[in-house]
């Protein structure tokens, strides 16, 4: 029998590490990507069902009566039009749905319930037992997720739940989104099939690759590994700059287009997530006449001092995108209090304050914002420590932080309150010299109201501004 030449030997022996060494390294990147998925859709839907609780109408909610006849009034067909428009805003969630305590321990009653895809639904007064819901039961506390999935006679799923609170602060009922464990599977063997895909294609190429370059081949492949295994950990940043006119170059070429689509598809997405952040931005605002439109002008005045500064265009377009969502957090405040005709009490001042980390904690999963989240946070923080919610002092204080600061100030001096009429331009610039040092940044206070007289003067002369 001929003898095996050593360069067989070798390109096998390569072949088998590199088969190895990829089914290894993709079965703990899928791993890694599987938790991953099922964290990102327990902080989604902590976001859904944070924004959806404030669609609903709860002194209208708290007038339903938990019993069937309720199902044929004008008022329970109302609420289940708004369950179904929140149902349908992403094509995972199978059914929204109220409940109200009963009375008794761990029974709760159903309200009004949207229906789920197989056009089922709970009826009003229908009795659920929520005793091996742990996270089900704080419900009526603050908003929560499933940690796992439960099962019910309806199927099982990965719930959200969020407390409904009435006009006076009270929470008076629950709100619940559902998944269907059939959607988390869908995604699941969605995300295994681009696996199976990447490595199909990576073992054919390696064979190849294998058999005609084993010794050369080792260090590009290394190389490829290493950037699967960074993609595995979300990092798009990179490309493999392999420049070889063979097949190693042909997958990194692949790899790198494969990432370019990744990196497309994260744009769309943080795009559509940020369109949807910016519209329930507008929507707190509408609530109340007096701070429509708001948030786009505390951006106007902002990027204008900016500009004014010469601050990289980076940074302006970081700014005017934590300005238009400066305010969000208020989506945790209770209407009560966010649309109150008078002053606040000390007890609604402390909810109130909470807006700014509340904020944070529904942007921080928009990784492109994250830079701008101290924006969010900290708007309210004075030079003289005095602010919230964090007490910050003199220059820990960023330079965009305090521009926002008086953005935000002089928008609210210089427009109509329920309690007081609009501060005019003179009136709002003394103020903002009076709080120098103490709630404003002195040489922005100086920048902002030059810029602002500049801004008119152009605009007088009949000169466009940007």
């Amino acid at each position: 029998m001929r003898p095996v030449s050593f360069k067989i030997k070798l390109s096998l022996a390569f072949i088998f590490l590199t088969v190895f060494a990829l089914l290894i390294n993709t079965y703990f990147v899928y791993e890694i990507s599987i938790r991953r998925q099922k964290s990102d859709l327990q902080d989604r839907l902590l976001s859904l069902v944070k924004v959806s609780s404030m669609l609903i109408d709860v002194d209208k909610l708290a007038q339903i009566k938990p019993e069937l006849a309720s199902q044929g009034e004008p008022l329970y067909k109302e609420i289940k039009k708004v369950l179904k428009n929140i149902s349908q805003t992403d094509p995972y969630i199978d059914s929204v749905y109220t409940m109200v305590k009963s009375g008794k321990e761990d029974s709760w009653i159903f309200l009004v319930d949207s229906g789920d895809k197989r056009k089922r639904s709970a009826y009003c007064g229908e009795y659920y037992d929520v005793s091996n819901l742990p996270q089900m039961k704080l419900a009526f506390q603050a908003p929560i997720v499933d940690k796992e999935m439960s099962s019910d006679k309806w199927g099982m799923f990965l719930s959200g739940y969020a407390p409904l609170y009435n006009s006076e602060g009270k929470a008076v009922a629950m709100l619940g989104i559902d998944v269907r464990s059939e959607s988390i599977r869908s995604m699941q063997l969605l995300l295994a099939k681009r696996f199976i895909l990447l490595l199909f294609a990576s073992l054919i190429l390696s064979l190849l690759m294998g058999w005609f370059m084993a010794r050369g081949i080792s260090r590009p492949l290394f190389i490829l590994i290493q950037r699967v295994r960074e993609v595995g950990k979300g990092n798009l940043d990179k490309k493999v700059a392999l420049k070889s006119k063979d097949e190693i170059g042909e997958l990194a070429a692949a790899f790198n287009k494969m990432i370019d689509e990744l990196k497309e598809s994260k744009v769309k997405l943080e795009k559509y997530y940020l369109n949807t952040i910016h519209s329930l931005a507008r929507a707190i605002e509408a609530k109340d006449p007096y701070t429509k439109g708001h948030s786009e002008r505390v951006a106007k005045y902002a990027v204008g001092l900016a500009r004014y500064l010469k601050f990289p265009e980076d940074q302006i377009i970081l700014l005017e995108e934590a300005c238009i969502l400066h305010d969000i957090g208020k989506i945790g405040v209770p209407e009560g209090i966010l649309t109150k005709p008078a002053p606040l009490t000390d007890e609604e001042w402390e909810v109130m304050r909470t807006h700014p980390q509340e904020g944070k904690d529904i942007l921080k999963f928009i990784e492109f914002l994250r830079p701008g989240l101290s924006i969010v946070c900290d708007h309210h923080e004075r030079p003289d420590g005095k602010g919230y919610p964090h007490g910050l002092k003199g220059d820990k204080i960023s330079k965009l932080v305090s521009i926002v600061s008086i953005a935000d100030s002089y928008d609210a001096m210089t427009s109509n309150r329920s309690y007081r009429k609009a501060f005019d331009q003179e009136e709002a610039f003394r103020r903002l010299r009076e709080n120098k040092d103490k709630q404003f940044n002195a040489e922005m206070v100086d920048a902002f109201i030059l810029s602002l007289r500049d801004t008119h003067a152009a605009e007088a002369k009949g000169v466009p501004q940007k």
